[in-house]
């Protein structure tokens, strides 16, 4: 099978990192805030302006490209897909990763260290646009099953593959058809197994 797998909140620990540095940033910068963990977007899990997250993020991405810790067993059950025969296809639409600057060379160059770093295996790898979405990239590679955590792309993407969840506090009601929710990649293992096997019946 054609595997495609979102980066951050499904390899690596998005939400670990935005709790520990958001945070630090509002109170470094007297913002209120209110913690609303269901909510999707940043923003609104701390009740602040969407210009406020963007501008954290402006300051901190590339120390996140750089500091991220993996999500638990994602680089043991990604290499173990792999020798199982499946091809790994990465597609992120991390902020700068798209675009045609310096800034997006840097960004990718920082993501393909930061996989190698975590001894992600990969067959290729895709930058999307946030604004575009992954649909295109789903397509160019033929993917069968789809691996993300953004209830937007989820959205999307169900329409064309099935889409396992990466569970969340933000997307754990998402569930309908061609849509599986998952906890953890162990999870995620078992399920594509099944996946796989129903296939090739």
């Amino acid at each position: 099978m054609n595997i495609g797998i979102d980066i951050d909140g499904v390899i690596c620990n998005l939400n670990s990192y935005v709790r520990k540095y958001f945070k630090k940033y509002l109170k470094k910068n007297n913002i209120p805030f209110k913690l609303k963990k269901y909510k999707e977007c940043f923003n609104q899990q701390y009740n602040v302006p969407l210009e406020t997250e963007n501008d954290f993020w402006k300051q901190y991405i590339f120390h996140y490209a750089k500091k991220s810790v993996m999500m638990n067993h994602s680089s043991f059950y990604i290499n173990k897909l792999h020798k199982d025969g499946h091809k790994i296809i990465i597609i992120t639409s991390r902020l700068y990763s798209s675009y045609n600057n310096d800034l997006s060379k840097q960004m990718r160059e920082k993501i393909k260290k930061w996989l190698d770093k975590n001894k992600i295996y990969y067959d290729d790898i895709s930058f999307s646009n946030e604004t575009v979405g992954k649909k295109d990239y789903i397509i160019k590679h033929k993917i069968d099953v789809m691996i993300d955590d953004s209830l937007r792309n989820i959205n999307e993407l169900c329409k064309i593959v099935p889409v396992i969840i990466f569970k969340n506090p933000s997307n754990k009601n998402a569930k309908s058809k061609n849509k599986i929710m998952a906890n953890g990649w162990k999870d995620i293992y078992k399920i594509i197994s099944k996946l796989n096997k129903s296939k090739n019946l």
